[in-house]
């Protein structure tokens, strides 16, 4: 298995890359099917979304803490993070940081004197419906371009896929794409990345390759570039893929000071086997939700983004 740099991150909505239109294209061809590619697209188009609609000291996972407590309050901390997926540290700071705010109180449980249950402030409520306010606003930007049938069926798929997920949630947020986006991304990329390992093959190795594949020959900073990222925050990245003979490294004739980057024919062959994987991952899915809806579902997606 080839691993590489943590500077590597999802490839992200080819429409937000600055980039030009002959690899925008390359890139949708490439990856226009595969459900995980669109749901990430999707879900950072709905971040950005959420934040330009909500106040800048709150959050997205914080507006969610509060919708779940003011329908089951009161909540231990760790029953709140297990309905959002939330792991026991970022929950304790997510928590603080509302109790800090003013907007979540800790109370002893008295049915276990060593747990804490918590429950909403009594200014929390008039926040919580401001705050859903914003996110309603947020939603409608991001569906703009949908019907409101469309809409209502794309909910309704992105809650099949983590139907363990939805089933936690109070309706005012499972009737919201910008909360179902980001869970549904994270199941479909943990699953596509098991399939990949499975395989021998690093995940984030992967999608650099793609990347350069669409953008050969390019230098550090075009391929950077095309993945939204630092020129300098991949260097240990490509030393690793020339080191494992995935990529080779030429001088630029025009310019000493640059080198060119291309795929090695072990790489092309590591790409072929890793975009294979990625279609078994995209069939588990069809197998799943059924070819038609998998379908409709990518439709969707790519409307909202």
């Amino acid at each position: 298995m080839i691993s590489v740099g943590n500077g590597l991150r999802t490839l992200v909505n080819s429409k937000s890359m600055d980039t030009d239109t002959h690899t925008r294209g390359l890139i949708d061809r490439r990856l226009a099917n595969h459900t995980g590619h669109l749901v990430r697209a999707a879900a950072a188009e709905a971040d950005i979304a959420m934040r330009a609609a909500l106040p800048s000291d709150r959050s997205p996972r914080e507006v969610a803490s509060l919708s779940v407590l003011a329908d089951r309050q009161p909540m231990s901390q760790a029953e709140l993070g297990g309905v959002l997926h939330v792991n026991r540290t970022a929950m304790i700071a997510l928590v603080d940081g509302l109790e800090i705010a003013g907007l979540v109180r800790r109370d002893r449980d008295p049915s276990d004197r060593r747990r804490y249950a918590l429950h909403l402030s009594e200014s929390a409520t008039g926040t919580l419906e401001h705050l859903y306010e914003s996110v309603l606003t947020a939603e409608s930007n991001l569906t703009r371009s949908l019907t409101a049938a469309d809409h209502k069926r794309l909910n309704w798929l992105l809650q099949r896929v983590v139907p363990d997920f939805a089933e936690g949630l109070p309706a005012s947020l499972t009737s919201l794409s910008v909360f179902l986006l980001d869970p549904v991304s994270v199941h479909l990329r943990a699953r596509s990345s098991q399939v990949l390992r499975d395989g021998g093959m690093e995940p984030r190795c992967v999608r650099m390759l793609v990347a350069l594949d669409v953008s050969q020959p390019c230098t550090q900073e075009r391929l950077a570039k095309s993945m939204s990222l630092a020129a300098p925050s991949i260097v240990t990245a490509l030393d690793e893929l020339d080191a494992n003979g995935l990529m080779t490294r030429t001088r630029n004739r025009d310019d000493r000071r640059e080198q060119v980057l291309r795929l090695s024919a072990g790489g092309e062959r590591y790409l072929a086997d890793a975009l294979q994987a990625e279609s078994i991952a995209q069939s588990l899915l069809a197998d799943e939700l059924g070819v038609g809806d998998t379908a409709r579902l990518n439709e969707l997606l790519r409307a909202v983004i």
